[in-house]
């Protein structure tokens, strides 16, 4: 028999029980695919990270939902690397550039910290790609809204993606965001028709000063149809504001998303990206965590 180390960490947040919990297993190089799967499906929440050593990189995950492996997760990714920075996995001095490797590809991230510990970390994602896409008629619909809900004259409803594609609408106020009730039947036929992982509601009426816009994102899976915090779908919508320069050159590397406040876990999820010129070279996503629970996982 062996035992591992189960963390639960809730992510993109300064508080127990907010943000976006995943779960994150460590020293997992002894468990093989089958184990993992079925480690996810017990343990539950969205996703599970399991730590593995790397030939290419500082350290490697591998993302594991109740029902199948993912290639890249935004907040177990966060989750898991603030985890690690806690048990010191990555020097004393805590802060640093370092490299992770995924299913997709190595990934730089960088840790900040002081002296009690880690104050954020933030990962690269990829360079991000764009797309008009939806018919408003549909995408209004599969959302429980009217279509005169929707901001699209002013902000084009698009397909964007730093490292997983999602649909991006913008709607006219906190009230309508608030009101949303998408169809389930029909925002999984419209994500499967667009080929995107979620669809990303957006405003700009935010709770919390500071804040740049207010979001929500809904999956079209079996299992969580809101999600309380999503950090690729964060990043690609932070590259889509940039792109598009609806917001001041200034806040460019200063952007806040809220989400989650409508299912009583609120995140913020802050996003940097760096343009030159016309050309978007970089897009970080960075938040804080918490660790809500360490338990030891026996295995046969």
């Amino acid at each position: 028999m062996s035992e591992l180390d189960l963390l639960r960490v809730d992510v993109f947040t300064d508080e127990l029980f907010m943000g976006n919990p995943a779960n994150v297993v460590l020293n997992a190089d002894s468990v093989d695919e089958i184990q993992m799967q079925r480690i996810a499906s017990e343990v539950g929440s969205a996703e599970t990270a399991f730590v593995l050593r790397s030939k290419k990189a500082d350290v490697r995950l591998r993302y594991f939902t109740p029902y199948d492996e993912d290639a890249l997760s935004g907040h177990a990714t966060i989750g898991a690397l603030w985890c690690l920075s806690e048990e010191r996995a990555f020097g004393a001095g805590h802060s640093g550039r370092h490299r992770l490797e995924t299913s997709v590809g190595v990934l730089p991230f960088t840790v900040e910290a002081g002296a009690e510990g880690p104050t954020r970390v933030w990962m690269t994602q990829r360079r991000p790609m764009f797309a008009s896409e939806g018919d408003v008629k549909e995408v209004a619909s599969a959302l429980g809204i009217g279509v005169d809900s929707l901001f699209h004259d002013e902000f084009p409803i698009s397909r964007a993606s730093t490292g997983l594609p999602c649909l991006l609408v913008p709607v006219r106020s906190l009230d309508v965001i608030g009101r949303v009730e998408p169809k389930r039947e029909e925002l999984h036929s419209l994500s499967k028709e667009l080929d995107v992982a979620g669809v990303v509601v957006y405003t700009w009426g935010v709770f919390s000063e500071g804040s740049t816009v207010h979001a929500r994102c809904y999956l079209p899976n079996p299992g969580i149809l809101e999600d309380p915090a999503s950090g690729l779908a964060a990043g690609a919508l932070g590259a889509y504001l940039v792109e598009n320069e609806f917001i001041p050159k200034d806040k460019f590397e200063r952007i806040v998303i809220e989400q989650g406040d409508w299912v009583g876990r609120p995140a913020r999820i802050h996003v940097r990206v760096e343009k030159h010129g016309s050309s978007i070279r970089k897009v970080e996503v960075g938040g804080t965590a918490r660790i809500s629970f360490r338990a030891k996982l026996t295995l046969p």
